[in-house]
């Protein structure tokens, strides 16, 4: 999810304001269509491969980078969501200014992942 969220943030959302009034909402409404069929089984592994790190391994281990996923998780459902719901293109900066969340939190994750990786290999 690092990497999609990084290519979200500096390339696709901030492209939303580059399309015409005209072609805006048929765009965005096929773009909202295959992202979700794409994003949604990835977030769920995501979530369940997080939910079988905390609960089978340890717990204290895992609590950081599982709060980041739910700092992720809450920002898409309370922020994102509601801002592509009524998005325009006067909007965009909006969702991507508040985007930024997610992005911090997915990239924090990733880098504690990585370094409890390399810890456990020692």
């Amino acid at each position: 999810m690092t990497g999609i969220i990084w290519l979200v943030q500096i390339a696709v959302y901030p492209l939303f304001a580059k399309l015409s009034a005209e072609n805006f909402d048929t765009y965005h409404a096929h773009y909202m269509d295959v992202v979700t069929i794409v994003i949604a089984p990835l977030m769920l592994i995501e979530a369940a491969s997080c939910a079988a790190c905390f609960f089978l391994g340890d717990k204290k281990t895992f609590f950081l980078p599982a709060a980041l996923l739910g700092v992720a998780w809450l920002s898409t459902a309370f922020i994102q969501v509601p801002q592509h719901e009524a998005l325009s293109i006067a909007t965009v900066p909006a969702l991507v200014a508040s985007n930024w969340i997610r992005t911090a939190a997915w990239t924090l994750r990733t880098g504690l992942l990585a370094m409890i990786l390399i810890h456990l290999q020692k």
